[in-house]
């Protein structure tokens, strides 16, 4: 197989990966949240709801803005996590402006107490700062949350979450890179 079509066979894997890593979960938390405003009659949208919630253990985060998140920030209110960065490509954006396009669909029909809230976690510690958290997802919506930890806490949330995130070397002219 000659050297472009290992990359585009690479690349397409990684795509595929890409999508099942970051776009699904959404996809599933996004459903459960239309199934239940269903029921709710308020809001009418099909979707998969899933009943027995998963316990999720203790963490602590700081957000966009400097504050500590917590798993208490979850309670009384539906909640999208969506696992990315801010130096991702194609999906990452993709899917914050699909958030952003169904957030402000729900703000014509919602009150603000039954918005959900969206929260960005960032799978890259090392390069996604608080700042840049906070620049990345306000220019989605100033509403949006952004999250990160250490490497340890991040590994720790994702595997709460049955997320897989891994770093990958990326080659360069000036110095090795890396994406997720």
């Amino acid at each position: 197989m000659s050297n472009d079509a290992t990359k585009k066979s690479h690349k397409k894997l990684l795509t595929l990966l890409l999508f099942f890593v970051f776009v699904f979960p959404v996809l599933v938390f996004y459903s459960s949240f239309h199934q239940k405003q269903s029921q709710n009659k308020e809001v009418q949208i099909d979707g998969l709801y899933l009943k027995t919630p998963a316990d999720i253990s203790d963490f602590k985060l700081t957000d966009n803005r400097g504050n500590v998140f917590t798993k208490e920030n979850f309670k009384g209110r539906w909640t999208l996590l969506f696992f990315g960065f801010t130096n991702c490509g194609n999906v990452c954006p993709t899917t914050m402006s699909s958030l952003n396009k169904m957030y402000r669909k729900l703000q014509d029909k919602l009150p603000d107490n039954q918005l959900p809230q969206i929260v960005l976690v960032s799978v890259d510690p090392e390069r996604d700062s608080i700042k840049r958290l906070n620049e990345y997802v306000n220019a989605f919506n100033p509403k949006f949350i952004g999250v990160r930890g250490d490497m340890q806490k991040t590994l720790a949330l994702e595997k709460q979450f049955h997320i897989a995130a891994a770093k990958m070397q990326v080659a360069g002219k000036d110095k090795p890179r890396y994406t997720i």
